[in-house]
């Protein structure tokens, strides 16, 4: 899927009509609506682990340097205060866009009450993409029928105009032909754990990704700089070797180049900070291109590989229910 933009350098200027500022990096996605190709920044800012008040703050400091995209979920816990910087914008509501997450596992009641939960924390009448965020609950109780239930509710909800798109998050294969197989919206986006380190993953690590992309289901990064990896590996893309000497050449940090791979890929980013000089490093990620041969160098990486998961060849996630099946 093409990036919407690559530009040198862009100035995030409002555009007439009230939108994404027509220089932000954007990719496009399926909307609930068939004929709404929805844009979807190709950076944005990550509150996964943030209580309320620092997501508060890290939105108010991202936003006003021009981070027009932030993810949060309901089970963050973060969602009132992330609401809270948003009212405080002086941006029209079509000027930024907003992701949030359910909780897997949930029957269609519990599936509604927590969608309306979200609206309610983030004090907004829609959000942009609203996502699906474990293929069971996390303790890993459901099933197929389980996914589905979950999925048509979300799609009844959306169709009300409160989601421009829907998607699922930790998803496999096996688990996203679940809901395939009965959806009336299409799957907008899958966000799953990927980053320098996993470009010649095992399909287990890395959800599927091929597949994925060859249904047109857009393909998104969330640990972009492998943040739940344990130690050293989560300094690994930050000041490992490799990012750090290909930087050199580009006058760029190690993790500017791990999240340039990602983006010349067309794989939006979501990375977390509230330090104004890394969020503003998490951004400049447009002024640079990556070499053929830096990109097969760093697609090549054996670590660090998938955080979080039983191996490096399983990111945990694609053995989710195996056998219960309900």
């Amino acid at each position: 899927m093409a990036v919407g933009r690559v530009l040198s350098c862009f100035c995030l200027a409002a555009s007439a009509a009230a939108g994404l500022p027509d220089a932000l990096p954007t990719v496009t996605i399926r909307g609930v609506d068939s004929k709404d190709h929805v844009k979807l920044p190709m950076f944005g800012l990550g509150t996964w682990q943030y209580n309320s008040s620092r997501a508060e703050h890290a939105v108010d400091v991202a936003f006003g340097m021009g981070y027009r995209h932030v993810d949060t979920a309901q089970v963050y816990g973060n969602q009132r205060g992330i609401g809270a910087a948003l009212q405080r914008t002086n941006l029209q509501r079509e000027e930024f866009f907003v992701t949030s997450k359910i909780p897997g596992g949930l029957n269609l009641s519990a599936t509604i009450a927590a969608l309306d939960g979200c609206l309610q924390d983030l004090r907004l009448s829609y959000v942009d993409l609203m996502l699906i965020h474990f293929p069971s609950d996390f303790s890993g109780k459901g099933g197929p029928s389980a996914r589905r239930e979950e999925w048509l509710a979300l799609e009844a909800w959306a169709k009300t105009g409160k989601a421009r798109a829907i998607g699922v998050s930790h998803y496999c294969q096996r688990q996203a032909e679940d809901i395939m197989k009965i959806s009336t919206v299409p799957i907008a986006v899958n966000q799953v754990q990927y980053h320098v380190g996993m470009g010649a993953a095992p399909n287990a690590a890395t959800d599927d990704k091929a597949f994925f992309e060859s249904k047109g289901i857009l393909y998104q990064s969330f640990s972009p700089l492998c943040g739940p990896c344990n130690p050293p590996d989560n300094l690994e893309l930050i000041n490992g070797s490799l990012v750090t000497s290909i930087g050199a050449a580009h006058n760029k940090t190690g993790s500017q180049v791990a999240l340039r791979w990602l983006v010349q890929q067309g794989i939006p980013v979501i990375p977390k900070s509230d330090n104004p000089m890394h969020l503003k490093e998490n951004m400049e990620l447009f002024d640079f291109t990556l070499t053929e041969d830096e990109m097969k160098r760093l697609s090549a990486a054996t670590k660090p590989a998938v955080g979080g998961g039983p191996s490096a060849s399983d990111s945990g996630d694609c053995s989710v229910e195996q056998e219960l099946q309900i």
